[in-house]
């Protein structure tokens, strides 16, 4: 389980949201990385990579990249947003 200020994550996901205004594929992908924060258990930052049991069964090791079917098609993917999102908070809110 994340060790995460709720409020404080929610306020980083805000700010990464107005920044790809006009991204719709950015901000599903943020939108989704909200949604499995607040309800996946399966969920571990290692303070570089992400590492998440997604809702396909496969676990993922995300950061930079993804091994998911939508990052190898070149899309945005909420395993890399949500690694993304973690790294900016944990920048800001050591836990």
């Amino acid at each position: 389980m994340l060790c995460v200020d709720e409020a404080r994550l929610y306020l980083v996901i805000q700010r990464a949201f107005d920044q790809v205004t006009g991204d719709l594929c950015w901000q599903t992908a943020i939108a989704k990385a909200k949604q499995q924060f607040e309800r996946n258990p399966y969920i571990h930052w290692d303070g570089e990579r992400l590492l998440v049991l997604s809702d396909s069964n496969e676990i993922y090791v995300a950061g930079r990249t993804c091994q998911c079917k939508s990052f190898l098609r070149g899309k945005p993917c909420w395993h890399r947003a949500a690694a993304r999102l973690l790294q900016r908070y944990f920048e800001k809110a050591p836990c």
